[in-house]
């Protein structure tokens, strides 16, 4: 009997040390899986959720446990800062955010809560004063994705001043670079003709056929895949492919859109600071091992979408290793591993879904700093550039 309780006991006293000694670490997600964009955020919270599962299957971070909550916020920035204050109650540490309007609204919550901010969002808005000690970008801004190919219209026109016209998405989102692309565009000696911002019937040919009157040859897309798509067959049918070149900064761009507008997406042009899934790089062997792993279809495991969400949650999951071996993962000292994750420091951080490794600083909101361009050439993505930078940006947006 004696034996028993001894064995007992010491069964206790091990579960006891193993409770006490593997802690939690919460992150919060907050996305549209519902409402407009939804084909970006229902593929985004699938590989934050997997990542996650992932770092705890493969005991990334010795000792600790994550947590992912995960919430629809149908889009509506009032539902995304309920997420957050609700996650603050669950104990979150560091928190992703999705859409433009509800990261730019949870800026000064950020800062009041000491809560590091990782957007979906590459509105440089949201990494310019004020309020913005707590925001980073995993990757380069639509400002700096729109100049760069504002950039490649004009070494590549042959002949007069070079017509454009943006297709932008009808939130801050879609707005985000407009500004930043008209500056450049007078520096460029580019003619931006018109922005037009996309509508819920998907028909763009009266649009199309204004533009075509007006003698645009470039039209460039800041928005999601499906009115991209939309606008391509439209175009196609009215033998428009010939006479206009259309290109598009990160989320208009991926597999989605060449399933979605088949051979009218040939020559469509692409900034994106990601690496695609075709390039068999060890960065996306691992997307396609995780995605695997966990039941993804062949589309979610292609698509840029889910590299997107599982680089933000790769970037949390090491800021908190990192934390986690100098004492313990709290906001605090996520966010100084954040700021840490440089040379000079403890070191960029490269998982292979992108162009570069993550680099933060003091200074330094964006992560991955470099982007290519790549074209559809056969019904294939092709990159036609090296990883590259705007010229321009720093001229029309210096960052702080």
């Amino acid at each position: 009997m004696k034996i028993g309780w001894r064995v007992l006991l010491s069964t206790l006293v091990v579960l006891s040390g193993l409770a006490l000694a593997q802690k939690e670490i919460v992150f919060g997600w907050s996305g549209a899986v519902t409402g407009p964009t939804a084909e970006v955020g229902q593929v985004i919270i699938q590989a934050v959720e997997d990542y996650c599962q992932y770092a705890n299957d493969e005991n990334l971070i010795p000792g600790y446990t994550v947590r992912c909550l995960t919430r629809d916020d149908q889009y509506n920035n009032d539902n995304t800062l309920r997420n957050f204050e609700s996650y603050l109650d669950d104990g979150m540490v560091a928190f992703i955010s999705y859409s433009t309007g509800g990261t730019l609204q949870l800026k000064v919550n950020a800062e009041e809560e000491g809560i590091p901010v990782l957007s979906a969002s590459y509105h440089v808005g949201i990494i310019d004063a004020p309020d913005n000690d707590y925001n980073f970008l995993p990757i380069t801004t639509y400002s700096e994705q729109v100049l760069a190919l504002l950039e490649w219209i004009a070494n590549n026109n042959q002949g007069g001043t070079p017509k454009v016209a943006i297709f932008s998405h009808p939130s801050p989102f879609g707005r985000a670079p407009v500004a930043d692309a008209e500056k450049a565009a007078d520096l460029l000696g580019l003619d931006i003709v018109e922005v037009q911002e996309s509508s819920g019937d998907l028909d763009y040919t009266a649009m199309l056929q204004r533009w075509a009157s007006e003698g645009v040859q470039y039209v460039i897309s800041q928005n999601v895949q499906s009115p991209v798509a939309a606008m391509l067959k439209a175009a196609q049918a009215l033998g428009l492919m010939d006479s206009m070149t259309f290109m598009g900064a990160h989320y208009t761009g991926g597999t989605t859109l060449t399933s979605l507008a088949g051979d009218a997406a040939e020559g469509y042009l692409w900034s994106t600071s990601y690496y695609l899934e075709s390039e068999k790089l060890p960065g996306m062997e691992l997307q396609r091992q995780i995605g695997e792993r966990y039941g993804r279809s062949e589309d979610t495991i292609n698509e840029v979408n889910y590299t997107t969400g599982l680089l933000q949650a790769a970037i949390y999951v090491e800021a908190a290793r990192r934390a986690a071996e100098k004492g313990d993962v709290t906001s605090d000292t996520l966010y100084q591993a954040l700021l840490d994750m440089h040379d000079g420091a403890d070191g960029a951080f490269d998982p292979g879904f992108g162009v570069g490794p993550v680099s933060f600083g003091p200074h330094d909101r964006i992560g991955i700093d470099a982007m290519r361009l790549i074209q559809v050439q056969q019904g294939a993505w092709v990159p036609i550039t090296a990883p590259t930078n705007s010229s321009t940006f720093q001229q029309v947006h210096p960052l702080q």
